[in-house]
């Protein structure tokens, strides 16, 4: 290598964040796509992908870093999302001069936004770029073979008690939507509105996509179909266009979107996939089964996970995310 080039690796290196702890899921996932997941020191205990993330030290939760833990990991940046519940924690790390980047990847757009600011942030803006455009590319070839589909009436359920659905504004919508689906949710004017049974039966959504239900493994259409089967005037339940996933990544606005929207897709329309429902439900090989939790086969709802936890108050329904609150 010429010495002219070793130079500005050297002075690179000792620009850029060599000690990285990331307080979200999303965030460690594109930190890992960005190619220097080995730079990570300290990560979330909801961050479970890719499976190297598990081998990273947990600095407490997504909702309440732990403070001491992440400032024993030495770190030159820390990587977060926003949230009230762990704003304070942001502020005592600001507060302690250590560099704190906060990006917001809430909706699809943001995670171009949010992977440009990392890839800056850590010095391989050119690696930021290159994801970018992948996952364009892979984003555009699934829209490619949506040309023309009917845009079907799709509820998204994330909760059962009380039943909630993924409402406007929400990455889940913007899914729903380019996989040529009409979110039924859409009109409530609520990002997670709480639905009633009756509501379900008037509206008649055409497709049923139950993120409470299943596993990350496999898509369980036996136990949704069960649950659901005593309202058969409900077009999804009468056509069994009902799947029960419980897929996190439909929780994380990532990297792996473009791989998240071929599933909602497949769902939606799996005959431009030349695929059969029997085999969108087929277990996935590409899951890191090692991250499974307790009670993930059983019928359950999603705010259990460490991926979404809802609050019901006076106020409303709070939603908790591993990208953000809302």
């Amino acid at each position: 290598m010429p010495t002219s080039a070793i130079i500005a690796l050297s002075l690179l290196l000792a620009t850029s964040p060599q000690r990285i702890v990331s307080l979200a899921p999303s965030v460690t996932e594109i930190l890992f796509a960005l190619g220097v997941g080995e730079r990570v020191v300290g990560v979330s205990s909801y961050c479970d992908y890719p499976p190297e993330a598990l081998r990273v030290e947990r600095i407490g939760t997504f909702l309440q870093p732990n403070v001491e833990r992440i400032v024993a990991q030495r770190p030159d940046l820390v990587i977060g999302v926003p949230s009230p519940d762990n704003r304070a924690s942001v502020e005592r790390l600001e507060a302690l001069d250590l560099r704190v980047l906060v990006v917001d990847p809430e909706r699809l757009a943001d995670i171009f936004v949010s992977i440009r600011a990392i890839a800056a942030a850590v010095g391989v803006p050119e690696r930021g770029e290159e994801l970018v455009a992948r996952i364009e590319r892979e984003i555009g070839a699934v829209t490619a073979k949506l040309d023309g589909a009917a845009r079907p009436q799709v509820l998204m359920l994330v909760g059962h008690a009380p039943f909630i659905a993924a409402g406007p504004d929400t990455y889940q919508d913007d899914l729903i939507k380019l996989a040529h689906g009409d979110n039924l949710a859409a009109a409530s004017g609520q990002r997670w509105p709480s639905v009633t049974l009756e509501f379900i039966v008037a509206r008649a959504p055409q497709v049923i996509i139950d993120a409470s239900m299943g596993s990350e493994e496999s898509a369980d259409r036996a136990s949704a179909l069960a649950f659901w089967r005593d309202f058969p005037t409900i077009p999804a339940v009468r056509d069994q266009r009902i799947y029960g996933y419980r897929a996190y990544e439909l929780l994380r606005p990532g990297p792996r979107v473009a791989q998240t929207l071929e599933l909602v897709a497949r769902f939606i329309h799996p005959e431009r996939f030349g695929t059969t429902d029997e085999q969108n439900t087929a277990p996935r090989k590409d899951v890191n089964t090692e991250t499974r939790r307790p009670g993930d086969d059983r019928l359950s709802n999603l705010s259990a996970s460490p991926c979404l936890r809802v609050e019901k108050g006076g106020g409303g329904i709070r939603v908790h995310l591993c990208s953000s609150v809302v």
